[in-house]
């Protein structure tokens, strides 16, 4: 898989939990959200201006709403990667002509031989093995994670169950409506990069959700991530601001055989 590729699936992974917020209620205009896990915590900082995501490590990932595109911040390197929909395109195309030289390659092989060669290919180059499909089922059951309420819902991937979530509303997370809109802006761009990856399947079904997901289990690890911590202390600009000594490096081209 290609470092855009790793980065644009981590984006959407690290991302998963502001997935489809609605409603206002009680709205406060900067939310830092901390979710823990046992491969450790990473945080997410909200304004209506821009999104900021911190994981495990000292790279980082940031949107800003005027300014569509997401951002992979290396400190220890002094560097960091743009993807935007100009550079997505670019390598959405780069991706298709790489698996059209690998189709060409497989037709050459014989029949009983293509199957096992087209899935070795799929761990390397994202759309070889089909495109995911990703749904979402209400089981109705209903819990409480840190003392808000979420309802409780299954992923269906493919047709099976896999991950489960529990769906808290915006409202009783205090996520105000401007904060929503750059919410739903970062997806809808994450959403367009992802099409014609190969890529589509990793991510949650955003447009299906009635709130954000507050606990969320793996279904291939077991690993539970739950909320730990909500803040709505006010933000420094600074923290959503790239330094200028930073240099930007390219989305990295596709390569393959």
């Amino acid at each position: 898989m290609t470092r855009f590729s790793k980065r644009l699936a981590a984006s959407t992974a690290l991302a998963c939990g502001l997935a489809g917020l609605v409603g206002a209620g009680t709205a406060q205009a900067d939310t830092t959200l901390t979710y823990a896990g046992a491969s450790g915590t990473y945080d997410v900082a909200i304004t209506p201006e821009a999104i900021r995501i911190d994981g495990e490590g000292r790279e980082w990932q940031l949107y800003r709403a005027d300014d569509p595109a997401i951002l992979s911040v290396e400190p220890g390197q002094s560097r960091y990667t743009r993807l935007d929909r100009t550079s997505a395109a670019r390598i959405r195309s780069q991706m298709d002509q790489m698996r059209a030289r690998m189709e060409q390659r497989l037709s050459q092989l014989p029949e009983g031989k293509r199957t096992a060669a087209r899935v070795a290919m799929a761990d390397e180059i994202p759309g070889m093995g089909g495109t995911g499909r990703v749904g979402l089922e209400a089981t109705g059951a209903r819990d409480t994670v840190n003392g808000v309420p979420c309802k409780i819902y299954q992923v269906i991937r493919n047709g099976e169950a896999a991950d489960t979530m529990c769906v808290a509303s915006a409202g009783s997370l205090g996520l105000s409506g401007t904060s929503y809109e750059t919410v739903q802006s970062m997806f809808t761009l994450l959403q367009e990069m992802l099409e014609g990856t190969g890529l589509e399947g990793i991510g949650l079904p955003y447009q299906n959700l009635d709130g954000m997901p507050i606990r969320f289990i793996d279904s291939v690890s077991g690993e539970q991530r739950t909320l730990s911590s909500i803040s709505h202390k006010t933000l420094p600009d600074s923290r959503f601001d790239v330094p200028s000594t930073y240099v930007e490096e390219q989305p990295q081209r596709p390569t393959a055989g």
